[in-house]
């Protein structure tokens, strides 16, 4: 089973390796291709070293398999002012699916609630894109129950987003 283990700057490659992998695996259909394909590993690289070497409020967590990375997740205070009732937040969770259904994206949650315990929060909530049905699913069996929508528009077209929210930081 890969480790659980906290991300360090020197992961920032291989976060930004899966996040644009999982990007395309996940938003394919969801999302147009051309917003898909702006995600480049080169722009991600940069926003993942910047993070993980700037003391930050976030944790970040990554799944590694024997040096490998196959999944990451971060988590720190609410940003949403309409999920101010919860004041953590999942502010990502990615998880390369030919590795989903082996417990590992429920391995990372629980790494990154004990993570928000520890720190002091109380109430966590993440976002995600309405038509992500797998990812829907998955939260709602770790005990996530939906507590907001929101809809955005921009250049590329209108997308809908659903929020979940976990009370006591527990998974069932």
């Amino acid at each position: 089973m890969p480790a659980i283990r906290a991300a360090t700057a020197d992961d920032a490659l291989a976060i930004a390796q899966v996040h644009v992998a999982c990007w395309h695996e996940a938003y394919a259909g969801l999302l147009p291709e051309a917003v898909i394909a702006a995600r480049t590993v080169a722009a991600r690289e940069a926003m993942w070293r910047r993070i993980l070497t700037e003391a930050g409020p976030a944790g970040i967590f990554v799944a590694d398999d024997d040096g490998t990375l196959i999944g990451f997740g971060a988590c720190g205070p609410q940003r949403s002012a309409e999920l101010s009732d919860f004041d953590a937040e999942i502010g990502t969770l990615y998880l390369r699916s030919a590795r989903h259904g082996r417990g590992l994206g429920r391995a990372l949650m629980q790494a990154m609630f004990r993570d928000l315990r520890e720190r002091g929060f109380a109430a966590a909530s993440l976002w995600v894109l309405d038509g992500n049905d797998g990812a829907m699913r998955f939260y709602e069996r770790l005990g996530g129950v939906r507590v907001g929508e929101r809809t955005e528009t921009d250049e590329h077209g209108t997308f809908r987003d659903i929020a979940y929210g976990w009370r006591d930081l527990v998974l069932t």
